[in-house]
């Protein structure tokens, strides 16, 4: 593993959220430390980004990119009236921009 300062920057339908740090690369996965919205950290690991990234002319060791996953979310389905009628899952795609720069 090789330590990388990174910055991920999730695409959304209207808003862009960054995420900015220290973390690692092996040779296929990106890994982050974060923290969730209850405060509670966690490991995130973007499998497979780093055949996705190349190496930003002009700049040493710098490399940016783009990753895509594919999710099942599972959300509770409601009438118009708020009534539950149970839950639905779906695939929803998230995009991101990823930027790293190893340190070592």
């Amino acid at each position: 593993m090789k330590k990388v300062v990174f910055a991920v920057t999730k695409q959304g339908r209207y808003e862009n959220t960054k995420t900015t740090g220290v973390g690692y690369i092996t040779d296929t996965d990106l890994i982050t430390a974060c923290i969730s919205k209850s405060g509670k950290p966690y490991i995130r690991v973007f499998e497979d980004c780093v055949k996705n990234c190349h190496p930003i002319s002009g700049r040493d060791n710098e490399y940016r990119g783009a990753h895509y996953e594919i999710r099942e979310i599972e959300f509770e389905k409601k009438t118009s009236s708020g009534d539950s009628t149970g839950y639905e899952k779906r695939e929803v795609e998230f995009n991101y921009s990823i930027w790293y720069k190893i340190t070592d």
